[in-house]
């Protein structure tokens, strides 16, 4: 689903807040919406699950009267100056940017360069990334000129002012990092500075601040157990409803495949899960099915059902067929890219103890790096150290973990020994353990990351958020989620200004 089909549901319901509009995208999906065009097939039943009944007709009425042709949209140039040269200047530059008609503002919205300060002008022809202080004057002048066409912009508007600018001048303002990896969609932290100038310039107007819709509950059975689930289309996952089964394979055969391995576990414990992988990979739709049945199934219950999830083999291999990613290799690779940097920025940082507290008990030469920088992500986002981690003695098993912790009901690593210099790690879910002990912590990270992804939870905190942009796919459904939050988008940025300055 392109963005193309966004554009056209924000331009006929512009005060659509992002969590209906995420719900609507989500339904789309389902119907099997895949260019602007399928709209037209839309029917007001459809949409009855997320859109007021007024709001169903309005946009039933916008599609049917859309005169736009699918793929066609070009913008409309009338106050900014050429890529190549954005310090050019002329009286044609002092006119606000133009709408066609029958189209929203921000769509065809161009900066006026020309107003920015002579050192940003400068720095965006050179071809090199603002200053912090010259970023933030980029931001105060384009939401003046924003504010000239809406009191109160949305974040939908905004989205679509940063990722022209973003797309126009990438070296100056994308969310690039050294090694040229793009962080979602370019333009995250530019767009979470535009909102939060908007935000600071209503402070005071309450009649221009928009009032989030509520969405409406579901009905769920008495005494049923629901899962948090994370939305369908936001983490990346490329097969998270799969219909259609291998090939040469029925429901009869696939359910004769999963007798087959609770024979294996019966026999050979979680030893089996090198002989279980091959029919775990071909039983994966039947697998889906369950994880994703509402009410969500008990982690007791999943465990009871498919014991060769609880195998870092059956976990891993089942997270690379949700997502199209080798979570192991794209670990490794976030953090030989970005481990530096993040270590190296947190020893610039002043006034931050926790910060120093765990550079204090790194060593360079004898420490994991992996476990140092989670930590160090952890005091800068001052989530607490048992948000996802806890300690226990290098000689505890299973029993005396659950017996002595407290384990929260989501994903948690349970580390033997030494926070800096782990023994062993084992997974917890739902107050249980269900995974290890095993060796090498990063291994245990992947475990944590892909448990959230398999079994539908979400992320408690931006400290998981930050390391999963390393994970999420390019392509697939949930990819065309284009939000990380706030507080990692500013990380994000920083991270980049700060090896930006390290190798400038």
């Amino acid at each position: 689903m392109d963005d193309d089909i966004k554009e056209a549901v924000l331009s006929f319901l512009p005060g659509l807040s992002d969590e209906t509009l995420t719900s609507l995208l989500e339904i789309f999906g389902e119907l099997g919406v895949e260019s602007r065009g399928d709209l037209s097939f839309i029917q007001e039943k459809d949409l009855e699950r997320c859109l007021r009944p007024i709001q169903c007709r309005r946009l039933l009425n916008g599609i049917k009267n859309d005169g736009l042709p699918p793929f066609q949209t070009e913008f409309v140039d009338v106050a900014s100056p050429t890529p190549s040269n954005p310090s050019s200047s002329s009286s044609e530059n002092t006119w606000p940017s133009v709408a066609l008609p029958g189209r929203q503002w921000y769509i065809d919205f161009s900066v006026r360069w020309n107003e920015m300060p002579a050192a940003v002008q400068q720095a965006v022809a050179d071809e090199r990334r603002p200053s912090p202080g010259e970023r933030r004057d980029v931001v105060k002048v384009v939401v003046d000129q924003m504010l000239a066409h809406d009191p109160n912009p949305t974040r939908a508007m905004c989205h679509s002012v940063a990722r022209r600018i973003t797309r126009d001048y990438p070296t100056s303002f994308a969310d690039v990092g050294k090694t040229g990896d793009v962080v979602v969609d370019g333009c995250q932290s530019l767009l979470q500075q535009l909102k939060t100038r908007v935000e600071y310039k209503n402070r005071r107007n309450t009649l221009a601040r928009r009032r989030g819709e509520r969405r409406p509950r579901s009905g769920v059975a008495e005494g049923a157990r629901v899962m948090t689930r994370g939305p369908v289309d936001q983490y990346g996952c490329v097969r998270w409803g799969p219909v259609e089964l291998p090939d040469g394979e029925t429901e009869t055969t696939l359910n004769e495949i999963k007798r087959q391995l609770l024979n294996i576990y019966s026999e050979e414990g979680m030893g089996g899960a090198e002989r279980a992988e091959p029919l775990m990979v071909k039983t994966y739709v039947i697998q889906r099915r369950y994880l994703n049945s509402v009410p969500a199934p008990g982690i007791a219950e999943i465990k009871k059902e498919w014991p060769f999830l609880f195998t870092p083999r059956g976990l891993y291999s089942h997270f690379g067929l949700l997502t199209d990613v080798s979570i192991l290799n794209k670990l490794r690779e976030t953090l030989n890219n970005k481990g530096s940097t993040v270590i190296g920025y947190c020893k610039d940082l002043q006034r931050h103890p926790g910060i120093e507290d765990v550079l204090g008990s790194y060593d360079p030469e004898t420490s994991d790096r992996a476990p140092c920088i989670l930590l160090l992500l952890m005091a800068y986002f001052k989530e607490p150290e048992n948000a996802i981690m806890l300690k226990t003695d290098p000689c505890s098993t299973a029993a005396d973990v659950q017996r002595t912790l407290t384990l929260p009901s989501t994903p948690c690593l349970i580390v033997q020994g030494d926070m800096m210099k782990p023994s062993a790690w084992m997974l917890s879910v739902e107050g249980e353990v269900v995974m290890g002990p095993y060796e090498t912590f990063m291994n245990g990270i992947a475990a944590v990351f892909a448990s959230y992804y398999s079994f539908n939870l979400q992320y408690p905190g931006p400290i998981l958020k930050y390391w999963a942009l390393g994970i999420n796919p390019e392509t697939g459904s949930k990819s065309k989620k284009k939000c990380i939050n706030s507080n990692v988008s500013t990380l994000v940025r920083k991270l980049i200004d700060f090896s930006q300055w390290m190798s400038g």
